[in-house]
C-alpha cells in the first residue's frame, strides 16, 4: 500500500512538472492533473491540498538550493572574505552555479517564468531582498574581524548586483544556452565579479 501510495506521489509530480512547465501555475489546472496522473480531483487533493502546495513542493529543491547558495557564501557561517584570494576560488563558484543550473533547470524557469499566481511569484524579490541584507551584514562581519579593509558599498549597488545574478539566471535559460555556452558566460560572469570586487575591498 506505502509503495502504491509513493508510486502515486510521483506521478502527480511527474504530470504537475510537465504541466506547469508547459501551461504556467495559472494555466495548469488541478482538474487536468488530476486527470493525467490517473486519480481523482479529491484523491489528488489528498496528497497535495492545493495547487500552491503542489507548486511549491516541484520548486522546493531548487528554492533550496539557492538559499543555500546565500548561506554558505554570505551567511552568519559563510565563507571568510580572504577565500576570495585562493587560487580555485573562481572555480569553486563557477561549478556551484553551474550545478543548480544542472541539477534544476526546469525548475528554475517553473519559479521565474511560471510562477504567476502562486504564492512563490515574488519569490525573485524576496530572494535579492534577502541578499542584500545577508550581505551587508556579512561585510559587517568581515569589516569588525579585518579592522585594515577600509571600503564602503552602498546598499543599492549590493542590491542591483544581486538583480545582475537573477537577469544573467534568467537570460541564460530563456535562450536555453547548452552547458558549454552556459558555462563560457558563467565564468566571465565569475571572473569579472571577482576582479571587481578585489579592486574595490583592496585584497
Amino acid at each position: 500500500m506505502q509503495t502504491l501510495k509513493t508510486d502515486t506521489r510521483k506521478r502527480i509530480l511527474a504530470v504537475s512538472r510537465k504541466l506547469f512547465l508547459e501551461k504556467g501555475f495559472q494555466g495548469a489546472t488541478t482538474r487536468e492533473i488530476a486527470a493525467a496522473s490517473g486519480v481523482t480531483l479529491s484523491n489528488l487533493y489528498h496528497y497535495y491540498p492545493s495547487k500552491d502546495e503542489l507548486f511549491r513542493v516541484l520548486l522546493k529543491p531548487a528554492t533550496d538550493a539557492l538559499e543555500g547558495l546565500l548561506a554558505e557564501r554570505h551567511g552568519q557561517t559563510g565563507y571568510d572574505i580572504a577565500k576570495i584570494r585562493e587560487d580555485g576560488y573562481a572555480a569553486e563558484e563557477l561549478e556551484e552555479y553551474m550545478g543548480i543550473i544542472r541539477k534544476h533547470r526546469n525548475s528554475l524557469k517553473m519559479l521565474l517564468f511560471k510562477s504567476q499566481g502562486s504564492s512563490l511569484e515574488g519569490f525573485k524579490e524576496y530572494y535579492v531582498e534577502k541578499a542584500t541584507r545577508s550581505v551587508l551584514d556579512w561585510f559587517k562581519l568581515m569589516k569588525a574581524k579585518y579592522t585594515g579593509m577600509d571600503f564602503d558599498v552602498s546598499e543599492f549597488f549590493i542590491h542591483l548586483n544581486n538583480v545582475w545574478m537573477f537577469t544573467l539566471l534568467e537570460e541564460i535559460l530563456m535562450h536555453d544556452l547548452p552547458e558549454e555556452e552556459t558555462r563560457a558566460v558563467l565564468s566571465d560572469y565569475v571572473r569579472f565579479e571577482l576582479i571587481g570586487w578585489k579592486k574595490m575591498m583592496k585584497i
